[in-house]
């Protein structure tokens, strides 16, 4: 069964911080405010958190989990990578987090793999449908425009898997 330490720090820290990555990425295509912002990045501790009560049936995901929960009981924040400060690099450093992610899972967990990146995958599309963009407070709008949609496909190509 895999682990945390069936892999370096340096990879243990991507496969951790690229949901977080896939999420900023998706409030970076179609910024929706303050409050949806933080709508859309508070979905990946939500899924971490209805994780901790649940086995995945992916021993990495079922490990990051673990991981999350101990820095939580530990009141440690994750670290969060350097990745500029235009919106622009930091779109390119998430879309290029992703890719590290795929190569890393392809030669270190390939049974794990495909269930990790539609882990992913499914924070970033939660985190799309997390706030309504458009409309009139709170009247109309979409819950996944055409940035976030064209998002989520950058996100899949990344990946390497189909949206």
């Amino acid at each position: 069964m895999i682990s945390k330490a069936d892999f370096t720090a340096e990879d243990w820290q991507q496969i951790t911080t690229t949901p977080l990555m896939a999420a900023l990425y998706i409030t970076f295509a179609s910024p929706s405010g303050p409050v949806g912002a933080v709508k859309e990045m508070m979905v990946v501790p939500k899924l971490i958190m209805e994780g901790i009560k649940t086995a995945s049936g992916n021993a990495l995901i079922d490990a990051v989990v673990a991981d999350f929960k101990e820095k939580m009981d530990k009141k440690e924040r994750p670290e969060m990578p350097q990745m500029g400060k235009k919106p622009e690099e930091i779109k390119a450093y998430c879309l290029q987090a992703c890719r590290d992610l795929a190569a890393i899972l392809a030669q270190k967990a390939p049974a794990e793999a495909e269930g990790y990146k539609q882990w992913v995958y499914q924070a970033a599309k939660h985190s799309a449908e997390a706030s309504k963009e458009g409309g009139f407070l709170g009247f109309g709008g979409e819950k996944v425009n055409e940035a976030e949609a064209a998002a989520l496909k950058d996100i899949a190509s990344a990946l390497g898997i189909s949206a």
